[in-house]
């Protein structure tokens, strides 16, 4: 009887102790000061708070530069610990069992705009209240090629 009281015990602390938090890498993001905009291309957010975690986020991307762009479906989402940004980890099936998220395959023309919807409940991940930003990765169509990383910020309450 006093082991079953114990392990209670140590259970019951251990579930006062432990906040709601997500899954993320272990070292903080390695692009700590993205911007909406960057090189031509923008990024804003529908709405940048939800009073809990969504299931989708509504995105338009913009290109007022003279080049074009390609993209993708995927987007990932990062967390502010402690003032610095972390990169929220899923499964690898969540890339099998939707094969249309990926970083290329559609052209973003310069001069246009596009709307997305980002279906998070698709990578199987609630969000806990905290401060978050999703990351779009770009890559130029021209050479010398390169990558663009633009983020716009939104809160979970």
């Amino acid at each position: 009887m006093k082991k079953i009281v114990m392990f209670l015990s140590v259970l019951f602390l251990a579930a006062c102790s432990n906040e709601a938090s997500v899954t993320t890498l272990t070292d903080p993001s390695p692009d700590q000061e993205l911007r909406s905009s960057e090189a031509g291309l923008s990024m804003s957010l529908a709405e940048d708070a939800y009073e809990k975690s969504p299931s989708l986020i509504e995105v338009t991307i913009k290109n007022e530069s003279q080049q074009n762009y390609g993209f993708g479906e995927y987007y990932h989402i990062e967390v502010n610990k402690n003032g610095k940004w972390y990169i929220l980890t899923h499964s690898d099936a969540v890339f099998l069992n939707n094969q249309q998220f990926n970083d290329s395959g559609q052209l973003l023309l310069a001069g246009s705009e596009v709307q997305q919807t980002f279906f998070i409940d698709q990578l199987g991940i609630t969000l806990v209240p905290g401060e978050y930003r999703l990351v779009k990765t770009f890559l130029s169509q021209n050479e010398p090629f390169f990558e663009i990383a633009i983020a716009s910020p939104f809160t979970v309450e």
